[in-house]
């Protein structure tokens, strides 16, 4: 059965936020896409990663501690999922064209 039919909303999500253990500061970064129907929610793929904070870029370090929502439509969400297996990185720092975004703030 295709993961791709009516009734099926896209989403991707990304997250950076920092915390500090032991006296280090370190950055989490977490990404992930996701298909829901009325019945279920599905996750595709989804990766997770800590950096310290001194090993991190300043582009990195000057992002705001936030998680972004974003429903996607089904060729972005496919692209997103083809981005995933060969430069998941990159995931942390996209703004896929969107059809709606939600943003929390973190900390």
């Amino acid at each position: 059965m295709s993961l791709f039919v009516k009734g099926r909303s896209y989403y991707f999500t990304r997250v950076k936020d920092t915390y500090v253990e032991e006296g280090t500061v370190y950055i989490t970064l977490f990404a992930r896409l996701l298909v829901k129907t009325a019945a279920k929610t599905k996750t595709t793929w989804v990766e997770i990663e800590e950096v310290k904070w001194e090993q991190a870029s300043g582009k990195l370090q000057g992002m705001h501690n936030s998680m972004h929502t974003y429903l996607i439509s089904e060729n972005i969400f496919l692209e997103l999922l083809r981005v995933s297996a060969v430069c998941h990185r990159e995931l942390y720092f996209l703004t896929p064209i969107y059809q709606t975004k939600k943003r929390v703030q973190l900390k």
